[in-house]
Protein backbone atom coordinates (compact mmCIF):
# COMPACT_ATOMS: atom_id res chain seq x y z
CA UNK A 1 0.00 0.00 0.00
CA UNK A 2 1.39 3.54 -0.62
CA UNK A 3 1.89 5.45 2.19
CA UNK A 4 -1.32 7.89 1.37
CA UNK A 5 -3.82 4.71 2.00
CA UNK A 6 -1.61 3.87 5.17
CA UNK A 7 -2.84 7.35 6.51
CA UNK A 8 -6.03 6.41 5.45
CA UNK A 9 -6.59 2.78 7.17
CA UNK A 10 -8.48 2.56 9.97
CA UNK A 11 -8.37 -1.24 11.58
CA UNK A 12 -10.81 -2.59 13.87
CA UNK A 13 -9.70 -5.54 16.29
CA UNK A 14 -12.53 -7.79 17.69
CA UNK A 15 -11.66 -8.77 21.33
CA UNK A 16 -9.94 -7.60 23.79
CA UNK A 17 -7.85 -10.62 25.18
CA UNK A 18 -3.93 -11.06 24.76
CA UNK A 19 -3.71 -11.50 20.89
CA UNK A 20 -5.72 -8.55 20.06
CA UNK A 21 -4.66 -6.41 22.01
CA UNK A 22 -1.01 -7.27 21.14
CA UNK A 23 -1.76 -6.70 17.18
CA UNK A 24 -3.64 -3.35 18.59
CA UNK A 25 -0.19 -2.44 20.92
CA UNK A 26 1.90 -3.05 17.77
CA UNK A 27 -0.27 -1.30 15.05
CA UNK A 28 -0.57 1.44 17.69
CA UNK A 29 3.03 1.80 18.40
CA UNK A 30 3.64 2.06 14.68
CA UNK A 31 1.19 4.95 14.15
CA UNK A 32 -1.52 2.92 12.66
CA UNK A 33 -5.37 4.29 13.65
CA UNK A 34 -7.04 1.39 15.56
CA UNK A 35 -10.10 0.95 17.50
CA UNK A 36 -10.71 -2.30 19.89
CA UNK A 37 -14.35 -3.79 20.16
CA UNK A 38 -14.42 -6.04 23.28
CA UNK A 39 -17.85 -7.44 24.94
CA UNK A 40 -16.98 -7.47 28.44
CA UNK A 41 -16.65 -5.22 30.80
CA UNK A 42 -12.82 -5.78 31.30
CA UNK A 43 -10.03 -6.73 28.89
CA UNK A 44 -7.89 -9.81 28.77
CA UNK A 45 -10.32 -12.64 27.75
CA UNK A 46 -9.53 -15.75 29.45
CA UNK A 47 -6.67 -14.19 30.88
CA UNK A 48 -8.82 -12.40 33.35
CA UNK A 49 -7.76 -11.86 37.20
CA UNK A 50 -10.96 -11.79 39.60
CA UNK A 51 -10.78 -9.36 42.63
CA UNK A 52 -12.85 -10.94 45.57
CA UNK A 53 -12.09 -9.09 48.50
CA UNK A 54 -8.29 -8.37 48.32
CA UNK A 55 -8.03 -11.95 46.91
CA UNK A 56 -6.66 -12.06 43.18
CA UNK A 57 -7.87 -15.06 41.76
CA UNK A 58 -6.51 -15.56 37.69
CA UNK A 59 -9.32 -17.72 35.84
CA UNK A 60 -6.83 -20.83 35.42
CA UNK A 61 -2.98 -20.71 36.35
CA UNK A 62 -1.20 -18.86 33.59
CA UNK A 63 2.47 -18.83 32.96
CA UNK A 64 4.65 -16.86 31.17
CA UNK A 65 7.42 -17.98 29.05
CA UNK A 66 8.47 -18.56 25.80
CA UNK A 67 11.87 -19.87 24.34
CA UNK A 68 11.96 -16.49 21.63
CA UNK A 69 13.98 -13.77 23.35
CA UNK A 70 12.82 -11.07 21.18
CA UNK A 71 9.49 -11.71 22.92
CA UNK A 72 10.83 -11.91 26.25
CA UNK A 73 12.43 -8.81 26.01
CA UNK A 74 9.25 -6.93 24.61
CA UNK A 75 7.19 -8.36 27.48
CA UNK A 76 9.67 -7.30 30.05
CA UNK A 77 9.76 -3.85 28.94
CA UNK A 78 5.74 -3.88 28.72
CA UNK A 79 5.66 -4.98 32.38
CA UNK A 80 9.06 -3.43 34.37
CA UNK A 81 8.46 -3.35 37.86
CA UNK A 82 5.62 -5.86 37.87
CA UNK A 83 7.43 -8.83 37.03
CA UNK A 84 7.92 -11.66 39.65
CA UNK A 85 10.21 -15.07 38.67
CA UNK A 86 7.98 -18.47 40.21
CA UNK A 87 9.33 -21.53 40.50
CA UNK A 88 7.89 -24.06 39.09
CA UNK A 89 6.09 -27.01 40.94
CA UNK A 90 4.03 -28.92 38.94
CA UNK A 91 2.77 -32.33 40.29
CA UNK A 92 -0.02 -35.03 39.81
CA UNK A 93 -2.19 -36.74 41.92
CA UNK A 94 -2.82 -39.94 41.52
CA UNK A 95 -4.22 -42.84 43.57
CA UNK A 96 -2.82 -40.86 46.40
CA UNK A 97 0.65 -40.36 45.46
CA UNK A 98 2.14 -37.00 44.49
CA UNK A 99 3.83 -37.26 40.89
CA UNK A 100 6.26 -34.65 39.45
CA UNK A 101 5.16 -33.11 36.19
CA UNK A 102 5.87 -33.17 33.49
CA UNK A 103 6.94 -36.90 34.07
CA UNK A 104 10.41 -37.40 35.42
CA UNK A 105 11.15 -41.24 35.14
CA UNK A 106 13.61 -40.87 38.22
CA UNK A 107 10.57 -40.05 40.22
CA UNK A 108 7.83 -41.82 39.15
CA UNK A 109 10.60 -45.38 39.77
CA UNK A 110 10.88 -43.97 42.87
CA UNK A 111 7.15 -43.61 43.94
CA UNK A 112 5.93 -46.81 41.85
CA UNK A 113 5.39 -50.33 43.19
CA UNK A 114 7.44 -52.94 41.22
CA UNK A 115 4.93 -54.30 39.53
CA UNK A 116 3.77 -51.45 38.43
CA UNK A 117 6.77 -50.65 37.12
CA UNK A 118 7.44 -53.81 35.05
CA UNK A 119 3.96 -53.46 33.72
CA UNK A 120 4.83 -49.85 32.64
CA UNK A 121 8.14 -51.22 30.92
CA UNK A 122 6.55 -54.06 28.77
CA UNK A 123 4.18 -51.47 27.56
CA UNK A 124 6.57 -49.38 26.58
CA UNK A 125 8.17 -52.03 24.97
CA UNK A 126 4.86 -52.52 22.92
CA UNK A 127 4.47 -49.37 22.19
CA UNK A 128 7.29 -49.01 20.56
CA UNK A 129 7.32 -51.82 18.47
CA UNK A 130 3.67 -51.06 17.44
CA UNK A 131 4.53 -47.27 16.19
CA UNK A 132 8.17 -47.21 15.70
CA UNK A 133 8.87 -50.43 14.16
CA UNK A 134 5.43 -51.49 12.53
CA UNK A 135 4.50 -47.93 11.80
CA UNK A 136 1.06 -48.35 13.50
CA UNK A 137 -0.54 -45.40 12.51
CA UNK A 138 -0.87 -42.35 15.31
CA UNK A 139 -5.32 -41.81 14.74
CA UNK A 140 -6.44 -39.90 17.81
CA UNK A 141 -4.76 -38.85 21.67
CA UNK A 142 -4.50 -42.13 22.90
CA UNK A 143 -2.49 -43.66 19.70
CA UNK A 144 -0.16 -40.25 20.22
CA UNK A 145 0.06 -40.71 24.28
CA UNK A 146 0.66 -44.26 24.10
CA UNK A 147 3.00 -44.04 21.53
CA UNK A 148 5.15 -41.46 23.58
CA UNK A 149 4.97 -43.11 27.14
CA UNK A 150 3.12 -46.64 26.62
CA UNK A 151 0.16 -47.86 27.63
CA UNK A 152 -0.02 -47.77 31.46
CA UNK A 153 2.10 -44.57 32.04
CA UNK A 154 -0.93 -43.36 29.38
CA UNK A 155 -3.51 -44.87 32.08
CA UNK A 156 -1.46 -43.19 35.33
CA UNK A 157 -0.97 -39.78 33.91
CA UNK A 158 -2.54 -38.56 30.98
CA UNK A 159 -6.03 -40.52 30.24
CA UNK A 160 -8.22 -39.76 33.05
CA UNK A 161 -7.24 -35.87 33.08
CA UNK A 162 -7.38 -35.46 29.30
CA UNK A 163 -10.92 -36.79 29.23
CA UNK A 164 -11.44 -34.54 32.27
CA UNK A 165 -10.54 -31.59 30.24
CA UNK A 166 -12.59 -32.36 26.96
CA UNK A 167 -15.65 -34.49 28.31
CA UNK A 168 -14.49 -37.15 25.33
CA UNK A 169 -12.73 -40.26 24.80
CA UNK A 170 -9.29 -40.28 24.39
CA UNK A 171 -10.45 -42.23 20.58
CA UNK A 172 -12.22 -39.26 19.73
CA UNK A 173 -9.76 -36.62 19.98
CA UNK A 174 -7.23 -35.69 17.18
CA UNK A 175 -3.89 -36.26 18.05
CA UNK A 176 -3.33 -32.92 16.92
CA UNK A 177 -3.51 -31.59 19.99
CA UNK A 178 -1.02 -34.17 21.37
CA UNK A 179 1.27 -33.35 19.01
CA UNK A 180 1.17 -29.43 19.15
CA UNK A 181 1.55 -29.94 23.44
CA UNK A 182 4.20 -32.48 23.95
CA UNK A 183 5.44 -32.50 20.77
CA UNK A 184 9.02 -34.12 20.92
CA UNK A 185 8.61 -35.24 24.64
CA UNK A 186 8.40 -38.79 25.39
CA UNK A 187 9.41 -41.39 28.16
CA UNK A 188 12.91 -42.22 26.28
CA UNK A 189 13.72 -38.78 25.41
CA UNK A 190 13.40 -37.62 29.51
CA UNK A 191 15.30 -40.85 30.72
CA UNK A 192 17.80 -40.07 28.20
CA UNK A 193 17.93 -36.44 29.85
CA UNK A 194 18.04 -38.32 33.41
CA UNK A 195 21.05 -39.93 32.12
CA UNK A 196 23.18 -37.49 30.37
CA UNK A 197 22.27 -34.51 32.49
CA UNK A 198 25.85 -32.78 32.33
CA UNK A 199 26.27 -32.86 29.08
CA UNK A 200 26.01 -29.34 27.62
CA UNK A 201 23.66 -29.63 24.63
CA UNK A 202 21.10 -30.87 27.35
CA UNK A 203 17.32 -30.30 27.29
CA UNK A 204 15.91 -29.07 30.64
CA UNK A 205 12.63 -28.74 31.81
CA UNK A 206 10.95 -25.32 32.63
CA UNK A 207 11.90 -24.58 36.17
CA UNK A 208 10.89 -20.90 36.35
CA UNK A 209 8.92 -18.96 34.67
CA UNK A 210 7.73 -15.08 34.70
CA UNK A 211 4.42 -13.73 36.48
CA UNK A 212 2.99 -10.12 37.12
CA UNK A 213 2.96 -9.72 40.74
CA UNK A 214 -0.62 -8.23 40.92
CA UNK A 215 -2.24 -10.99 38.54
CA UNK A 216 -2.00 -12.20 34.66
CA UNK A 217 -4.67 -9.91 33.76
CA UNK A 218 -2.06 -7.06 34.29
CA UNK A 219 -0.50 -7.99 30.88
CA UNK A 220 -3.79 -7.08 29.12
CA UNK A 221 -4.19 -3.86 30.97
CA UNK A 222 -1.05 -2.53 30.08
CA UNK A 223 -1.49 -3.66 26.30
CA UNK A 224 -4.58 -1.49 26.74
CA UNK A 225 -2.91 1.32 28.71
CA UNK A 226 -0.30 1.67 26.16
CA UNK A 227 -3.04 1.49 22.89
CA UNK A 228 -4.81 4.54 24.31
CA UNK A 229 -2.08 6.49 25.19
CA UNK A 230 -0.58 6.26 21.69
CA UNK A 231 -4.46 7.99 21.46
CA UNK A 232 -6.60 5.00 19.92
CA UNK A 233 -9.98 3.61 21.34
CA UNK A 234 -10.31 0.61 23.56
CA UNK A 235 -13.99 0.10 24.02
CA UNK A 236 -15.87 -2.36 26.13
CA UNK A 237 -19.21 -3.13 26.79
CA UNK A 238 -19.63 -3.00 23.33
CA UNK A 239 -20.92 -6.92 21.96
CA UNK A 240 -20.36 -7.09 17.72
CA UNK A 241 -23.87 -7.95 16.07
CA UNK A 242 -22.05 -8.57 12.55
CA UNK A 243 -19.69 -7.12 9.90
CA UNK A 244 -20.26 -6.30 6.09
CA UNK A 245 -17.85 -6.51 3.79
CA UNK A 246 -18.19 -4.07 0.97
CA UNK A 247 -15.56 -5.21 -1.17
CA UNK A 248 -11.78 -5.21 -1.06
CA UNK A 249 -10.29 -2.93 2.63
CA UNK A 250 -14.21 -2.13 3.09
CA UNK A 251 -15.95 -2.92 5.90
CA UNK A 252 -18.99 -1.88 8.71
CA UNK A 253 -18.38 -3.31 11.70
CA UNK A 254 -21.69 -3.23 13.77
CA UNK A 255 -21.90 -3.50 17.67
CA UNK A 256 -24.50 -2.58 20.42
CA UNK A 257 -23.41 -0.97 23.23
CA UNK A 258 -25.39 0.61 26.45
CA UNK A 259 -26.70 3.67 23.99
CA UNK A 260 -27.87 0.71 21.61
CA UNK A 261 -26.65 -0.07 18.16
CA UNK A 262 -23.94 1.47 16.56
CA UNK A 263 -21.11 0.50 13.85
CA UNK A 264 -17.98 1.69 12.81
CA UNK A 265 -16.18 2.02 9.22
CA UNK A 266 -12.71 -0.26 8.52
CA UNK A 267 -10.26 -1.15 6.12
CA UNK A 268 -9.24 -4.04 7.93
CA UNK A 269 -10.83 -6.59 10.85
CA UNK A 270 -8.79 -8.20 13.01
CA UNK A 271 -10.79 -11.29 14.87
CA UNK A 272 -10.17 -13.15 17.79
CA UNK A 273 -13.93 -14.05 18.72
CA UNK A 274 -15.00 -17.62 18.22
CA UNK A 275 -14.48 -18.65 14.90
CA UNK A 276 -17.03 -20.40 14.51
CA UNK A 277 -19.13 -17.52 15.47
CA UNK A 278 -16.92 -14.99 12.85
CA UNK A 279 -17.78 -17.14 10.12
CA UNK A 280 -21.72 -16.61 10.71
CA UNK A 281 -21.96 -13.31 11.58
CA UNK A 282 -20.64 -11.80 8.35
CA UNK A 283 -21.82 -10.94 5.07
CA UNK A 284 -21.99 -12.11 2.07
CA UNK A 285 -23.34 -14.97 3.69
CA UNK A 286 -21.46 -18.64 3.63
CA UNK A 287 -22.78 -21.36 2.14
CA UNK A 288 -24.41 -24.79 3.85
CA UNK A 289 -21.11 -26.65 3.85
CA UNK A 290 -19.19 -23.90 5.64
CA UNK A 291 -22.24 -23.26 8.01
CA UNK A 292 -22.44 -26.49 8.81
CA UNK A 293 -18.82 -26.56 9.22
CA UNK A 294 -18.88 -23.44 11.98
CA UNK A 295 -21.59 -25.24 13.74
CA UNK A 296 -19.20 -27.95 14.48
CA UNK A 297 -16.50 -26.19 16.05
CA UNK A 298 -16.97 -26.33 19.93
CA UNK A 299 -15.16 -25.43 22.78
CA UNK A 300 -15.10 -26.81 26.14
CA UNK A 301 -16.32 -24.62 29.15
CA UNK A 302 -14.38 -23.55 32.35
CA UNK A 303 -16.38 -23.18 36.04
CA UNK A 304 -13.27 -21.46 38.59
CA UNK A 305 -13.98 -22.38 42.27
CA UNK A 306 -12.05 -19.59 43.59
CA UNK A 307 -11.45 -20.38 47.78
CA UNK A 308 -10.41 -17.90 50.66
CA UNK A 309 -8.27 -20.76 52.89
CA UNK A 310 -7.69 -20.07 56.69
CA UNK A 311 -4.39 -21.67 56.52
CA UNK A 312 -1.03 -20.14 55.24
CA UNK A 313 -0.33 -22.60 52.40
CA UNK A 314 -2.32 -25.53 51.19
CA UNK A 315 0.62 -27.05 49.12
CA UNK A 316 3.75 -26.08 47.59
CA UNK A 317 2.23 -26.52 44.15
CA UNK A 318 2.10 -23.76 41.46
CA UNK A 319 -0.32 -26.57 39.54
CA UNK A 320 -1.85 -29.44 41.11
CA UNK A 321 -3.63 -32.28 38.30
CA UNK A 322 -5.83 -34.16 39.75
CA UNK A 323 -6.74 -37.18 37.77
CA UNK A 324 -9.96 -38.95 39.73
CA UNK A 325 -12.69 -38.97 37.63
CA UNK A 326 -15.00 -38.88 40.25
CA UNK A 327 -13.94 -35.38 41.83
CA UNK A 328 -15.22 -32.36 40.40
CA UNK A 329 -12.44 -30.50 39.98
CA UNK A 330 -9.08 -31.64 37.11
CA UNK A 331 -6.77 -28.93 37.83
CA UNK A 332 -5.88 -26.69 41.51
CA UNK A 333 -3.58 -23.44 41.73
CA UNK A 334 -2.94 -21.61 44.77
CA UNK A 335 -2.03 -18.27 43.53
CA UNK A 336 -0.31 -16.94 46.72
CA UNK A 337 2.31 -19.44 45.87
CA UNK A 338 2.45 -17.49 42.21
CA UNK A 339 3.53 -14.19 44.12
CA UNK A 340 2.33 -13.26 47.88
CA UNK A 341 1.24 -10.42 45.87
CA UNK A 342 -2.41 -12.31 45.13
CA UNK A 343 -3.37 -12.53 48.84
CA UNK A 344 -3.81 -9.49 51.39
CA UNK A 345 -3.55 -11.81 53.58
CA UNK A 346 -0.22 -13.40 54.41
CA UNK A 347 -1.65 -16.07 57.24
CA UNK A 348 -4.33 -17.07 54.74
CA UNK A 349 -4.29 -18.38 50.92
CA UNK A 350 -6.41 -19.24 48.46
CA UNK A 351 -7.20 -21.98 45.83
CA UNK A 352 -8.32 -21.79 42.28
CA UNK A 353 -10.53 -24.83 41.12
CA UNK A 354 -11.30 -25.44 38.08
CA UNK A 355 -13.86 -27.60 36.58
CA UNK A 356 -14.14 -28.18 32.85
CA UNK A 357 -17.57 -28.34 31.54
CA UNK A 358 -20.14 -27.78 28.37
CA UNK A 359 -23.52 -24.92 29.09
CA UNK A 360 -25.69 -27.57 28.70
CA UNK A 361 -24.64 -30.38 31.10
CA UNK A 362 -25.39 -30.52 34.93
CA UNK A 363 -22.64 -28.64 35.97
CA UNK A 364 -22.93 -25.60 34.38
CA UNK A 365 -27.12 -25.57 35.17
CA UNK A 366 -26.07 -25.91 38.87
CA UNK A 367 -26.19 -22.75 41.07
CA UNK A 368 -22.69 -21.42 42.48
CA UNK A 369 -23.44 -22.28 46.21
CA UNK A 370 -24.09 -25.94 44.76
CA UNK A 371 -20.89 -26.11 42.55
CA UNK A 372 -18.62 -24.58 45.41
CA UNK A 373 -19.72 -26.83 47.79
CA UNK A 374 -19.22 -29.74 46.02
CA UNK A 375 -15.76 -28.46 45.33
CA UNK A 376 -15.20 -27.63 48.62
CA UNK A 377 -16.28 -31.75 49.75
CA UNK A 378 -14.15 -33.19 47.03
CA UNK A 379 -11.38 -31.46 48.43
CA UNK A 380 -11.86 -32.07 52.27
CA UNK A 381 -13.33 -35.70 51.95
CA UNK A 382 -11.68 -37.35 49.08
CA UNK A 383 -8.61 -35.14 48.77
CA UNK A 384 -8.00 -34.34 52.27
CA UNK A 385 -6.35 -31.16 51.36
CA UNK A 386 -8.36 -28.83 54.09
CA UNK A 387 -10.99 -29.14 56.64
CA UNK A 388 -14.34 -28.10 55.47
CA UNK A 389 -14.81 -25.38 57.54
CA UNK A 390 -11.01 -23.93 57.01
CA UNK A 391 -13.06 -22.60 53.76
CA UNK A 392 -14.16 -19.41 54.87
CA UNK A 393 -15.50 -17.85 51.20
CA UNK A 394 -15.54 -18.48 48.10
CA UNK A 395 -16.69 -16.85 44.36
CA UNK A 396 -17.65 -18.68 40.94
CA UNK A 397 -16.60 -17.47 37.79
CA UNK A 398 -18.05 -18.67 34.67
CA UNK A 399 -16.00 -18.61 31.41
CA UNK A 400 -17.53 -20.04 28.02
CA UNK A 401 -15.54 -21.15 24.87
CA UNK A 402 -12.18 -21.53 26.84
CA UNK A 403 -10.71 -24.27 25.00
CA UNK A 404 -11.04 -25.18 21.31
CA UNK A 405 -11.54 -29.31 20.89
CA UNK A 406 -9.97 -30.91 18.62
CA UNK A 407 -12.09 -33.29 17.37
CA UNK A 408 -11.23 -36.17 14.38
CA UNK A 409 -12.90 -33.70 12.04
CA UNK A 410 -11.47 -30.63 13.19
CA UNK A 411 -8.80 -29.93 10.40
CA UNK A 412 -11.18 -30.67 7.45
CA UNK A 413 -13.70 -28.35 9.36
CA UNK A 414 -10.82 -25.38 9.85
CA UNK A 415 -10.26 -25.75 6.13
CA UNK A 416 -13.79 -25.03 4.88
CA UNK A 417 -14.29 -21.98 7.00
CA UNK A 418 -10.85 -20.71 6.07
CA UNK A 419 -11.45 -20.97 2.19
CA UNK A 420 -14.64 -18.67 3.04
CA UNK A 421 -12.96 -16.12 4.83
CA UNK A 422 -10.02 -16.23 2.37
CA UNK A 423 -12.03 -14.02 0.16
CA UNK A 424 -12.40 -11.31 2.19
CA UNK A 425 -9.58 -9.15 1.76
CA UNK A 426 -8.77 -7.41 4.65
CA UNK A 427 -9.90 -10.01 7.24
CA UNK A 428 -7.51 -11.62 9.50
CA UNK A 429 -7.60 -13.82 12.04
CA UNK A 430 -5.87 -14.04 15.37
CA UNK A 431 -5.66 -15.56 19.17
CA UNK A 432 -6.93 -19.23 20.97
CA UNK A 433 -10.64 -18.97 19.56
CA UNK A 434 -9.95 -16.89 16.68
CA UNK A 435 -7.91 -19.41 15.03
CA UNK A 436 -9.23 -22.42 17.16
CA UNK A 437 -5.92 -23.18 17.82
CA UNK A 438 -5.12 -23.88 21.63
CA UNK A 439 -2.44 -21.22 22.16
CA UNK A 440 -0.88 -20.12 25.70
CA UNK A 441 -1.15 -16.36 26.19
CA UNK A 442 2.64 -16.05 25.19
CA UNK A 443 1.55 -17.30 21.71
CA UNK A 444 -1.02 -15.63 20.88
CA UNK A 445 0.49 -12.20 22.42
CA UNK A 446 3.14 -13.46 19.62
CA UNK A 447 0.46 -13.83 16.77
CA UNK A 448 -0.73 -10.21 17.42
CA UNK A 449 2.28 -8.44 17.33
CA UNK A 450 3.39 -10.16 14.47
CA UNK A 451 0.39 -9.58 12.45
CA UNK A 452 0.43 -5.90 13.22
CA UNK A 453 3.91 -5.88 11.23
CA UNK A 454 2.38 -7.69 8.59
CA UNK A 455 -1.19 -5.64 8.53
CA UNK A 456 1.44 -2.67 7.79
CA UNK A 457 3.81 -4.96 5.23
CA UNK A 458 6.98 -5.47 7.26
CA UNK A 459 6.89 -9.34 7.13
CA UNK A 460 5.85 -11.81 9.88
CA UNK A 461 3.64 -14.83 9.55
CA UNK A 462 1.83 -14.79 12.60
CA UNK A 463 0.11 -17.99 11.50
CA UNK A 464 3.28 -20.10 12.00
CA UNK A 465 3.34 -19.26 15.61
CA UNK A 466 2.71 -22.44 17.83
CA UNK A 467 3.29 -24.63 15.14
CA UNK A 468 7.49 -25.40 16.50
CA UNK A 469 8.89 -28.81 16.43
CA UNK A 470 9.95 -29.02 20.33
CA UNK A 471 8.43 -29.92 23.43
CA UNK A 472 6.86 -26.10 24.93
CA UNK A 473 8.06 -27.27 28.10
CA UNK A 474 11.58 -27.72 27.56
CA UNK A 475 14.57 -25.67 25.91
CA UNK A 476 18.30 -26.25 25.43
CA UNK A 477 20.75 -24.49 27.76
CA UNK A 478 21.41 -21.85 24.62
CA UNK A 479 17.57 -21.09 24.71
CA UNK A 480 18.45 -20.90 28.30
CA UNK A 481 21.06 -18.96 28.58
CA UNK A 482 19.27 -16.69 26.12
CA UNK A 483 16.11 -15.74 27.83
CA UNK A 484 16.93 -12.27 30.19
CA UNK A 485 17.05 -12.24 33.95
CA UNK A 486 14.64 -9.47 35.54
CA UNK A 487 17.32 -7.21 35.76
CA UNK A 488 17.86 -7.09 31.98
CA UNK A 489 14.19 -5.64 31.47
CA UNK A 490 15.05 -2.36 33.84
CA UNK A 491 17.29 -0.92 31.44
CA UNK A 492 16.09 -2.74 28.10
Amino acid sequence: MSDDSQSQRHIVVLGAGPAGLACAHELSRLGARVTVVERNSYVGGLCRTVNYKGYRFDLGGHRWFSKNPDLNNWFKRLMAGELVDVDRISRVFYQGTFYDYPIRPLDVIDKTATTTLAVAGLSYAKASIEYSLLRKPIRHIEDAFTAQFGGKLFDMFFRQYTEKVWGRSCRELSADWVSQRSKGLSIRRLAREAVQRGSTDNTSLIEQFMYPRYGYMRIAERLAEDVQDFGNTVLLNASVTGIDYQGSHDYRVHYRDSEGAQSLAATDVVSTIPLGLLTQMITPACDPVVRKAANGLTFRDLITVNLIVDREQVSPDTWLYVQNRDIVFGRIHEPKNWSPDMVPDTGRTSLVLECFCFRDDALWQSSDDEIAQRCIADLADQLGFVHADDVIDWTVVRAPNAYPIYDLEYADKIAAIRGYLDAFEGLEIAGRGGTFRYNNADHSIEMGLLLGQRLLDLGGDHMAVNTESGYQEQATRDEMAARPSLSDSQSA
